[in-house]
């Protein structure tokens, strides 16, 4: 097999190599004068999803390459002039006349060129899956994500990819820097009108941090012409209880300077509810007890506050800088949950039990900041260098109050603790990049340092005679040092129908993880070596097959580190470890494109010792743990499918399904190792129409089905979902109407279980997910703009 992978490796260099094309130009308009930032398409006749763009310099000037010879259609598109259209046969690089546009007498509507582009596109190292456009735009970016082909979301709000959740969000190729309900919320406030595609990458190149099993990239909109661009928007959503959302976005952009401004502020109240069952055993595994509880959790969020804002400055023809920054500020959160939980005999008698009043409050802050400066060395050609500050805090109080009773019978104990858990995490790194390209290669080569300082605190207290007393076995501070040393390089070169390539990034990680409390120490430095490995092969005309490998490491997140133990109730907390280990993984695919859209991938992946939650019952304490802890191994291997289908000129449809097999292989409580396996499916439609002439009234039915799955010891149930959304523009364009169902009939519960040896418990669980939401937009000045690109995050910032 390793053989017959190097071969197809080193097969293109051992094909015969034609010359690629280049086409120039340059655009001005009536009066002899430049015009910059002119959109260009290149669109091959024979197959019209073969394109190429470009946009104008500051000359006037264009160059597409890379181009093979044949028939082709020259589009060229600025505002305020008359489209312009050329059909060119290529034989050899060529050198077109001056072009000249015409200037309207009118306003236009849109100067975006138009041709057909799929929904979905297969690219050699990743899924795109496109945004702009589309109904999905009136949404926000969680529920975007949770309609991305490839993506799975499960107990309410874990995403996973190809039944792996060791996965990494970025926006523009960087980290975001939350995660679980934090995460949810950010995504929940961004909107979807900002978002150009989500891109789905299973085998990240080496440039990419060597950080995550795959990422889901939110690729937002750019700003590529001068001139002064707004929105305002709001949304009401009505799930449970009432959400709603405003938010606002500024963008201005000249010749040298660019600003572009963002900001949302959301508030409501998220619903949970769930059932939890636990089941303890003798050793003949008959039922002794049975504990079952009931969860209506409310938390209030008041103020969701999310901003960013950007500068980019053109010193010259040569050098520009950046200055931004970003963050999320939610201080204001805070909830109540009544959790009565009753306790049955071996005979299914209630035995007692016990109510919880949980009174917490959770505000968190994050905010980062970003220097950035960028030196074209030649036209093809850059150096660029950039640094990140990110500062993250987090605060979780609980005021816990149980009370005991038999059936019947007023309460005959109280129990009383609080506890006040503080996260304070401080990111720093510096990378310098470097890019060349030249005729059919691209070489990029790149240095990166990161460091990682977190200070956790936790203050427990018993209430004893009605005071608050401090427990010293309970509280405890946790401190955690990391510094991260990477280098890479990649290349890339296209012979003839072959594209090939290749990158290789070096990582050094030192780390120190210290329980003060508890005197315990931990240290842990290591190097690893991270390769990927590209090849794509067009044999024939709709024909394109290829083979892409890459090795990455999953570190764990910073809370999963954190020892503290964060109650539920009396008898049910959460834990980290600090003695977690970086999980090793293995991801290896075979793609085929037929006819440029329909797309295959078969893959193969393998995690050594990766890190994930589980859960298991302590039998002395009659106490339900949950801990983040590595398990042996994880592998995995399928099947995916997708493709976009015109039905009808009113009618598009976009189609994904997905056969895979995951294996879990874990050690239990009592030493001996355990296989959670399942064949799984997964199958999502998303139908687009066009309800009018005009195009400006559209619908779309979104639906989803995902069959049972597995994640370390748990079994997640099988799944499924119903939305309905419309669109309708207004006033010429400027404003857009929307209503989105989703869930409509309620098909996102889960039960999450847990079954083997003497351990078993599971988890009825809702997220409401059943809403209606109605939204408005309204654009202000010239919206030919493309929203300004979003600043990137660093890998450090993910694991918060």
């Amino acid at each position: 097999m390793k053989k017959y992978i190097l071969f197809i490796l080193i097969m293109p260099f051992m094909s015969f190599a034609q010359p690629v094309i280049k086409l120039s130009g340059s655009v001005q308009n009536s009066k002899k004068e430049l015009l910059s930032f002119a959109d260009i398409a290149i669109i091959n006749m024979a197959d019209s999803l073969d394109y190429k763009n470009s946009v104008t310099d500051e000359k006037g000037f264009f160059e597409i390459d890379k181009l093979q010879k044949g028939m082709y259609v020259l589009k060229i598109a600025a505002f305020g002039y008359t489209d312009y259209e050329q059909h060119i046969i290529l034989e050899s690089d060529q050198v077109l006349p001056v072009v000249i546009l015409e200037e309207e007498t009118t306003l236009m509507e849109d100067m975006i060129i138009h041709y057909k582009k799929p929904v979905i596109k297969r690219k050699i190292d990743r899924l795109e899956f496109t945004i702009e456009g589309s109904v999905l735009a009136a949404d926000n970016a969680w529920e975007i994500l949770k309609k991305t082909p490839g993506v799975m979301v499960s107990a309410g709000e874990s995403l996973s990819v190809r039944g792996s959740s060791s996965i990494l969000i970025t926006i523009n190729d960087k980290k975001v820097y939350l995660t679980g309900e934090e995460l949810k919320q950010l995504l929940e406030n961004t909107q979807g009108e900002n978002i150009y595609s989500i891109e789905v990458i299973t085998n990240p190149p080496a440039k990419y941090e060597a950080q995550g099993g795959a990422i889901l990239n939110i690729s937002m909109k750019k700003n590529i012409m001068e001139g002064y661009k707004a929105s305002v928007s709001g949304a009401y959503v009505q799930s449970m209880y009432p959400k709603g959302v405003v938010s606002t976005s500024q963008n201005y952009k000249t010749k040298k300077l660019t600003l572009s401004g963002g900001y949302s502020r959301g508030t409501g109240t998220y619903y949970r509810q769930s059932k939890d069952v636990i089941r303890y055993m003798d050793d003949e595994k008959k039922t002794t007890s049975e504990w079952i509880s009931f969860l209506n959790r409310k938390n209030k969020s008041l103020s969701q506050n999310a901003y960013r804002l950007s500068a980019e400055y053109a010193i010259d023809s040569l050098q520009s800088v950046t200055l931004g920054t970003n963050g999320f500020i939610s201080t204001n959160n805070y909830g109540t949950y009544n959790v009565p939980t009753y306790i049955y005999n071996g005979n299914s008698v209630l035995d007692s039990l016990y109510t919880t009043r949980n009174d917490r409050k959770d505000p968190q802050k994050t905010s980062a900041y970003n220097l950035g400066y960028e030196y074209k060395l030649g036209e093809k050609e850059k150096l660029s260098f950039l640094s990140d500050y990110t500062r993250y805090f987090n605060k979780e109080y609980q005021d816990i109050t149980s009370l005991f009773s038999l059936p019947d019978d007023e309460p005959y104990r109280k129990m009383r603790f609080v506890s006040d858990n503080i996260q304070n995490i401080r990111l720093f790194s510096v990378q310098g990049d470097y890019m060349r390209e030249k005729n059919d290669e691209t070489w990029e080569a790149g240095v990166k340092w990161g460091r990682v300082k977190a200070d956790n605190t936790l203050d427990f207290k018993d209430e004893k005679a009605g005071m608050l007393v401090g427990n010293a076995e309970r509280t405890s501070r946790f401190l955690y040092k990391e510094m991260i040393y990477a280098g890479y390089v990649s290349y890339a070169k296209e012979i003839d129908k072959w594209s090939f390539k290749a990158g290789l990034r070096g990582e050094y990680t030192s780390l120190e993880g210290n329980s003060e409390t508890i005197d315990e120490i931990n240290k842990q430095n290591y190097f690893k070596l991270f390769p990927s490995v590209y090849g794509l092969y067009k044999p024939t005309e709709g024909h394109e097959i290829g083979i892409s490998y890459s090795k990455r490491i999953s570190r764990p997140q910073y809370s999963w580190l954190n020892p503290f133990r964060s109650y539920y109730n009396r008898y049910s907390y959460f834990t980290g470890d600090p003695d977690l280990k970086p999980a090793i993984i293995n991801n290896i695919s075979l793609l085929y494109t037929l006819a440029g859209n329909y797309n295959f991938d078969l893959y193969y992946r393998n995690e050594s010792n990766p890190a994930m939650e589980i859960s298991y019952q302590d039998y002395e304490t009659n106490t339900l743990v949950y801990k983040f802890t590595n398990i042996k191994r994880k592998t995995g291997y399928g099947l995916d499918f997708n493709t976009s289908i015109d039905f009808f000129s009113w009618w598009q449809s976009g189609i994904q399904t997905s056969l895979n097999y995951v294996q879990d292989t874990f050690q239990g409580l009592d030493g001996q190792f355990y296989k959670n396996e399942r064949l799984q499916f997964s199958s999502s439609i998303n139908n687009r129409f066009n309800l009018n002439a005009k195009k400006d009234f559209t619908a779309e039915v979104n639906g989803f089905y995902t069959s049972p799955s597995v994640q370390g010891t748990f079994t997640i149930s099988s799944f499924s979902s119903l939305s309905v959304s419309f669109r309708k523009l207004l006033f010429d364009g400027k404003g857009e109407f929307s209503v989105i169902f989703s869930d409509i009939y309620r098909g996102e519960k889960q039960t999450v279980s847990t079954n083997y040896a003497n351990q078993f418990n599971y988890f009825n669980d809702y997220s409401d997910s059943q809403s209606f939401r109605i939204g408005f937009k309204y654009n202000i000045g010239n919206q030919k703009i493309k929203n300004v690109e979003s600043r990137n995050k660093t890998e450090e910032q993910q694991r918060l």
